[in-house]
């Protein structure tokens, strides 16, 4: 976190919830797969305890970091330690069955990412689509939702769907659409038309992720855009502790350990607080619709 002071346009409300982070480690405890192959160091809940505590968050979402460690231990251990002030969303398991969900659930889990890539080819997207219905249909019961993490032709592809769940969707970091990239893009359109749908939501987060050269306020736009069409859909987060973008590594090289990106947490709910139109919206965003999405008292 870089060392400017940032002060949001509203005060922080009490119940403001952290809608999407990520925890790494202990290293020394939990190993990441063995094809892992860009290392992150250790990022605990002390850690991120303090960064709340910077920014004046109470709850928080923690999102299972997919593709990295075998299972979701790592985040079971955390819900279990913080109690009724933590929701957790697992990572992409295609073939979870009931009594799993129906477990993880009593752990305070109320979702599962799927993150199905960038360009994928039509038979492949025909067999995610195939899987997220399987998911949808097994998740309904239990009132979980469906996180994804969506980019290019799979982002576009599968948008227009969202509406046919049975399920709460919900949409990572702005869609992952850069704000040069918004007016008159036939995407970006089809974005704002699926949330207008009551079953689809977006995280209002990842502003750092959307704009170059911490630029952070260039995704005003696409909040307020946002703001404009769902202001009871959208929930917000810090996306701590940043993770990098993970350059590819030659064949052969070595793991590799990578710092984690330079990111003002005060600045990202500040740009937040420049978006809403007032103190309610900024105060629903943070506090009523993640305890409707995520089911805190």
């Amino acid at each position: 976190m870089s060392e400017t002071t940032y002060t949001p346009r509203f005060p922080v409300p009490s119940g403001a919830c952290d809608c999407h982070y990520h925890i790494f480690g202990p290293n020394t405890r939990y190993a990441p797969k063995p094809e892992v192959r860009h290392l992150m160091m250790d990022a605990l809940a002390k850690d991120h305890a303090m960064m709340r505590a910077r920014v004046g968050l109470e709850r928080m979402v923690l999102v299972q970091v997919g593709g990295y460690y075998p299972d979701n231990q790592p985040m079971l251990e955390v819900l279990a330690a913080e109690g009724d002030k933590v929701r957790g969303i697992a990572a992409y398991d295609p073939g979870i069955e009931a009594e799993e969900v129906a477990r993880l659930n009593l752990s305070g889990v109320r979702g599962m990412r799927v993150s199905p890539g960038r360009e994928l080819s039509d038979e492949r997207m025909v067999e995610v689509w195939d899987i997220v219905i399987r998911l949808a249909k097994l998740f309904e019961p239990f009132g979980w939702h469906i996180q994804f993490l969506l980019s290019g032709h799979m982002r576009d592809a599968l948008l227009p769907r969202l509406k046919d769940l049975p399920v709460p969707a919900v949409i990572d970091h702005l869609g992952l659409f850069r704000p040069e990239r918004t007016v008159g893009h036939k995407g970006y359109d089809a974005f704002l038309r699926a949330m207008e749908s009551e079953n689809t939501w977006t995280k209002v987060s990842g502003a750092d992720r959307v704009t170059r050269n911490g630029n952070y306020e260039n995704a005003v736009p696409i909040m307020q855009d946002l703001i404009g069409v769902a202001p009871d859909r959208l929930v917000w987060g810090t996306d701590w502790p940043h993770t990098p973008e993970r350059p590819p590594l030659p064949d052969g090289q070595a793991r590799v350990t990578l710092p984690y990106s330079d990111v003002n947490e005060n600045k990202c709910i500040s740009v937040l607080s420049d978006a809403c139109r007032d103190e309610a919206t900024f105060k629903a965003i943070l506090v009523a619709n993640p305890a409707q999405l995520y089911g805190f008292a």
